[in-house]
């Protein structure tokens, strides 16, 4: 039960912390693109946590699947927590990325977003069906035959709106940029 409760706050608060970054950078694009018009420039420690996160983008993406991927092997082998039918098609469209993400770590392939995109897209659609199903407490049977096991009971639910499927959803985002960043990586002073 520690250790549940643990993996919870823990896998929550870092969810939580992806929100705030993925919010924040959003404002700040928008905020650039506005300054582009004006002809004036972010302040330039802006561009070099850019760069730094362009440039690692791929092993930030990695580290996030591979923590995925244990946390939901923790979950389910260790805690006990049976996962649905939809879990399982989310996991089975995370687990691939850890290896395509590492054999693009190791041969510097920048273009690993062409190959991950559609299975980030997919478990988006997924996720963000499961998690508004579980906001709007639907109790009805899960869209496919999961065996018993509820696709929309909120197991876990930190911070009055985290859930794993929308910490999943979050790391398929996540990656999405994070690979697209690699893709497109231009470094500006």
């Amino acid at each position: 039960m520690a250790l549940e409760q643990f993996l919870n706050k823990f896998l929550g608060l870092g969810t939580l912390v992806l929100h705030i970054i993925l919010g924040l950078s959003l404002i700040i694009w928008i905020y650039h693109k506005s300054l582009k018009k004006t002809g004036k420039r972010l302040p330039n420690f802006i561009y070099n946590i850019r760069n730094f996160i362009s440039s690692n983008s791929i092993l930030f993406a990695f580290i996030l699947t591979i923590g995925a991927t244990i946390g939901s092997l923790i979950y389910s082998d260790i805690i006990g927590l049976p996962p649905c039918d939809l879990c399982w098609y989310q996991r089975a469209l995370i687990y691939p990325q850890v290896i395509i993400l590492l054999v693009a770590l190791i041969k510097k392939n920048k273009e690993v977003f062409d190959y991950v995109m559609g299975l980030n897209v997919i478990g988006i659609i997924i996720s963000g069906y499961q998690y508004v199903m579980q906001m709007i407490n639907y109790s009805g049977p899960c869209p496919i035959g999961s065996g018993g096991i509820s696709c929309f009971a909120k197991d876990v639910f930190e911070f009055g709106y985290i859930t794993i499927p929308l910490m999943s959803l979050t790391i398929f985002v996540v990656v999405i940029v994070l690979t697209w960043m690699a893709k497109h990586e231009k470094r500006e002073e």
